[in-house]
C-alpha cells in the first residue's frame, strides 16, 4: 500500500505539470475539438482539482462515493452547458487516465516483481475511479439534455446514486 500512496503523493506533487500536459493533449486532439471552447486556464483549473484530490477519491474512504458522485455530475451539467459533447468528454477522462498512468510508468518508480504487481493494483484503481467519474458525468450530461422537470424532480439523483450504490461498494 505504500508504493500505492507514493503514486498518489508523485500525481499530487506534480499537478501542476500534470495539468498543463492534459490541456495541450485535450486542445490538439480532434477527438475532444469540444474543449477549444474553454480557456486554457479554466481546463487548468478543472484538471488541477481533480489531480490535487485523486487521493482523496481513491481511497477507500466513507462517505466519498457520494461526493464523487455528485462532482462529477456537475462536471458532466458543465460540460453540456459549454457545448462539449458526451464522446468529446468521455475521451478527455480517458485522456486524463493514461497520462497519470504513463507519468507513473514513466518514473521509474516500479523496479520489482512486487512494485509491479502494486502499480497493476493501482492501475485498476484509477480505472475503477474513471469508470464512475465516467458515469455520473454522462448522467450529469444527460439531464441538461431531458426536461429540467424529469432531472430536478426530487430524489431523481439519489434514485441514480443508490440504483449504483450497488457497483461503488469495493469488497
Amino acid at each position: 500500500m505504500l508504493l500505492i500512496n507514493r503514486f498518489i503523493r508523485l500525481i499530487e506533487d506534480h499537478a501542476e505539470s500534470l495539468s498543463l500536459q492534459w490541456v495541450q493533449n485535450v486542445r490538439k486532439n480532434p477527438l475532444t475539438s469540444g474543449y477549444t471552447k474553454l480557456s486554457k486556464q479554466d481546463l487548468h483549473d478543472i484538471v488541477y482539482s481533480r489531480f490535487r484530490k485523486l487521493g482523496e477519491w481513491i481511497g477507500k474512504q466513507e462517505g466519498r462515493d457520494r461526493e464523487i458522485a455528485e462532482e462529477f455530475y456537475d462536471v458532466g451539467v458543465q460540460a453540456a452547458k459549454s457545448g462539449i459533447k458526451a464522446s468529446e468528454m468521455v475521451y478527455s477522462f480517458m485522456l486524463e487516465r493514461d497520462l497519470l498512468w504513463s507519468y507513473i510508468l514513466d518514473e521509474g518508480i516500479v523496479t520489482e516483481g512486487i512494485d509491479l504487481n502494486r502499480a497493476i493494483e493501482f492501475s485498476h484503481q484509477l480505472n475503477y475511479f474513471y469508470e464512475k467519474a465516467i458515469y455520473f458525468a454522462i448522467v450529469g450530461q444527460e439531464g441538461q439534455q431531458v426536461s429540467s422537470h424529469d432531472i430536478k424532480a426530487p430524489g431523481v439523483f439519489d434514485k441514480i446514486f443508490e440504483g449504483f450504490k450497488h457497483w461503488i461498494v469495493v469488497q
